[in-house]
């Protein structure tokens, strides 16, 4: 958010704005299926602002497959929530989650040409840790900053600037488990379908775009969608949302970006969780396998409070706060207490985890604090 990619509630608001003066949703319906979605959920939330875009992608994802089906269909083929609810307009559900999508996938490309700050604190802080570690980094973003700030990182693609489309290198990937890499676990604005398709490629394989500007008419898939074992289907997008992300994964490349996740995390030396709000259960059933480990991997968790940790988060624990504790194992806080190294950094008392709290940006302005931390805390290689 820093690099001006959009928040949650301003992409929401982008997509609701979208939808509503788009012509095709008017005419299929999708604008209308939109605002029951929201009306309703506003309701059942109780707070008008806690509807997000991808609660409401989630609920019209879900409802679109509630489809007739014929008297001798197949058990395995009949949608399952379909005998429980009277569906809205399935087209128009439809119609509703490819433009949540394309939307999505354009205001986030426009955003990696708009960031009004510097990539060169980023490219520094990777440089450092490239130094002395193979570094994997695996993000939920779907912009390129990172790539900006590293180019040469490995993606799972040839690393060229080809003018066409590039399939994922299926051998490659897992021969590479020493290089330098950024993978986009939820998809990116450089991922889209191409059509026609590239010889010996696969109906609804992902590929990688150099130019942004090319992806981006390539980024809707409009063919199969994958089955699921409930009996209903998963729309194949580009870029990855809504609230059950698990099962979107199984699409290459973020099947092998997943696998890769589990066996980095359990053989890392540290972990860096930069600017998580804990929300994705699947990352955090890895993240907590890590730290289950004995001696435990250390952790870093960067990420901003409205002052020090310790005093932010004495008499209120959120869920991202209550997630930390739990899930990742960073006893900083509670009954367990924590020690406050200089301003912004909480170190854990068994020493194996530590929280900054003043941002990335700041963070990545203060090295020589980071240095400080990690010379203090255990089993750090």
């Amino acid at each position: 958010m820093e690099y001006k990619a959009p928040s949650t509630a301003a992409i929401t608001a982008e997509i609701e704005a979208q939808v509503i003066a788009d012509g095709w949703m008017k005419a299929c319906g999708g604008d209308t299926a939109y605002q029951i979605i929201k009306d309703r959920l506003q309701v059942y939330l109780r707070r008008p602002d806690d509807a997000n875009f991808e609660q409401i992608y989630h609920c019209a994802h879900e409802l679109s497959y509630p489809f007739p089906l014929t008297e001798g269909a197949m058990n395995e083929f009949r949608p399952l929530l379909t005998a429980l609810i009277e569906p809205l307009d399935p087209r128009a559900l439809r119609a509703l989650c490819g433009k949540i999508t394309d939307v999505i996938y354009s205001r986030f490309s426009a955003a990696c040409d708009d960031n009004p700050l510097s990539l060169t604190p980023l490219a520094a802080f990777i440089e450092k840790v490239r130094r002395t570690h193979v570094t994997r980094i695996y993000t939920t973003n779907y912009d390129d900053f990172i790539l900006q700030a590293a180019p040469d990182l490995y993606t799972g693609f040839a690393n060229v600037p080809a003018a066409g489309p590039q399939q994922f290198e299926l051998r490659e990937f897992w021969e590479r488990r020493d290089d330098g890499s950024v993978f986009y676990l939820h998809g990116s604005v450089h991922l889209g379908f191409p059509h026609p398709m590239p010889e010996g490629s696969e109906i609804g394989d992902l590929h990688w775009f150099h130019a942004r500007d090319e992806a981006r008419k390539h980024a809707r898939f409009d063919g199969s969608d994958v089955s699921r074992m409930d009996g209903a289907q998963i729309m194949r997008t580009s870029v990855v949302t809504g609230l059950d992300k698990l099962s979107r994964l199984q699409q290459r490349p973020m099947s092998h970006y997943y696998a890769a996740l589990a066996a980095d995390l359990m053989q890392a030396d540290i972990i860096y969780v930069i600017g998580s709000g804990l929300t994705d259960l699947h990352l955090n059933s890895w993240l907590r396998e890590a730290r289950s480990l004995s001696p435990a991997v250390p952790l870093l968790f960067i990420d901003y409070w409205n002052g020090h940790f310790l005093e932010a988060t004495a008499f209120d624990a959120q869920r991202k706060e209550i997630l930390l504790f739990h899930e990742l194992r960073v006893y900083a806080k509670g009954p367990f207490g924590g020690v406050r190294v200089g301003d912004h950094w909480t170190l854990s008392p068994d020493g194996t985890s530590a929280i900054w709290d003043n941002g990335f940006q700041h963070f990545l302005a203060a090295q020589d604090e980071l240095d400080e931390i990690l010379s203090r805390m255990k089993s750090v290689a």
